[in-house]
């Protein structure tokens, strides 16, 4: 077979490779992927385990995504919304609740009345839902944005102290993985924007439900799984397929790069090519327990606002999806980010259960159902130097094209982009040699 005759392949089946695969199987392309792992989603994973669903860390779906939900059925995800609403936990005692009284009104009363927040500072958050929702997506990456760390641009925005650390850290530290908020300011108006225009939800059959469907739009066969790519084969410095783990080789007409950071610059490093993309990936460290009570009652998210917090956020992940656990139990969902993320299971466990005994109200005999580690969670978005480059999935290798998030943001709608712009990419006559 000749590399025109052959497929695309694509390597790895996470979101952005499914995402590139299904357009090109709508543009009538040949596409095959390869995956190392048994099943689709790559982060974005499911594991059962004695009843309970075990979602690969603790992740969710932004039901307002412009990209990612075009692709999905939202209906037969079933689909468990989160309160839109934050417990804040600074001491032992009663959590004070803050939420979105626009999406929700019987939020309004308990956010002003609570004490979570300065009254001056639920104003602050109100007027930047606005401009949020004001802005395009686009429009929250351009330069100004990504040249200013989220912390700073909050202050800029006269948020106090007290709401920048006892809030935004831990609730927006939790999505960015980074308490410390150096994170660019463009990932939070995204998020912030992506939190006003939708919802937050789980599927009642765990998060990786989201590829198992996007998998399902291939044809039978298409993906071919425990197929781990172990070098690229090119030919006259153009990539025309890969080498399994097996020595197996497939050609291909091109070559779309679909896995993490670290492995696409392992295997583009084996062929002298540098990819323009980071390396430095943020991890964290999510905990699982079962209980016979909801140890932290509702569906909102639980924030942990200490200054020596171990436990950066917590759920009762029954209390949104009672499918998380068999009957008559509950899952409580606690994730810790930074230094102590690394620690080992006992140590880390013991430091766990301290915090969620300060945030709970009422005790309860907690069972460890897993210590789910995930070193490459997110790949590091720091404060831009100079302007942003509108992103390329081309590579210095003719043949060779990049899907990931890298393209956009690390987030699930930025992965489902670096499958479109890849998939784009290959369908311009002139992309491919």
């Amino acid at each position: 077979m000749t590399s025109s005759e052959s497929p695309i392949l694509v390597v790895g089946a996470g979101i952005a490779g499914l995402v590139a695969a299904i357009d090109l199987h709508r543009a009538g392309r040949s596409v095959h992927v390869v995956e190392a792992a048994p099943e689709p989603g790559g982060r974005v994973r499911t594991t059962r385990r004695d009843g309970f669903q075990l979602d690969h860390g603790f992740q969710v779906l932004f039901t307002a995504y412009p990209v990612l939900n075009t692709y999905l059925d939202h209906a037969a995800l079933q689909l468990r919304p989160f309160l839109p609403a934050a417990r804040v936990v600074r001491d032992r005692g009663t959590p004070a609740l803050v939420g979105d009284a626009l999406a929700d009104r019987s939020l309004l009363l308990p956010s002003l009345m609570g004490g979570a927040l300065p009254v001056r500072d639920l104003w602050r958050m109100l007027q930047l839902r606005r401009a949020a929702m004001a802005l395009s997506v686009d429009s929250c990456f351009e330069t100004r944005y990504a040249r200013m760390s989220t912390r700073d641009f909050l202050r800029a925005w006269g948020f106090s102290a007290r709401t920048i650390d006892g809030f935004f850290a831990p609730f927006y530290g939790g999505i960015l993985l980074d308490r410390s908020l150096s994170t660019r300011a463009s990932v939070l108006l995204f998020t912030f924007k992506m939190l006003a225009e939708g919802r937050t939800a789980v599927p009642a059959a765990g998060m990786g439900a989201i590829p198992a469907q996007l998998a399902a739009q291939l044809p039978a066969g298409t993906v071919q799984y425990n197929a781990r790519v172990r070098a690229l084969h090119v030919v006259d410095n153009v990539a025309r397929g890969v080498v399994l783990d097996d020595g197996t080789t497939h050609d291909a007409s091109a070559v779309v790069l679909a896995t993490d950071l670290l492995t696409a610059h392992a295997l583009t490093d084996t062929v002298h090519v540098t990819l323009d993309e980071p390396r430095a990936v943020l991890g964290c460290t999510t905990l699982y327990y079962a209980s016979e009570r909801a140890l932290l009652p509702g569906k909102a998210l639980w924030l942990n606002a200490r200054a020596d917090a171990t436990v950066s956020h917590a759920v009762t992940m029954t209390e949104v999806a009672p499918s998380y656990a068999p009957d008559g139990r509950h899952l409580i969902a606690a994730t810790v980010l930074g230094e102590a993320a690394t620690r080992d299971d006992e140590t880390l466990d013991r430091a766990v259960r301290t915090d969620l005994a300060t945030m709970a109200s009422e005790p309860a005999t907690l069972d460890r159902v897993a210590v789910w580690r995930v070193p490459m969670a997110q790949y590091a978005q720091p404060v831009a130097r100079g302007d942003v480059a509108t992103p390329s999935a081309h590579t210095p290798l003719r043949g060779l094209l990049r899907a990931s998030e890298v393209l956009h943001s690390s987030s699930l709608d930025g992965a489902a982009r670096g499958g479109q712009l890849a998939a784009q990419a290959i369908l311009t006559p002139e992309s491919i040699a």
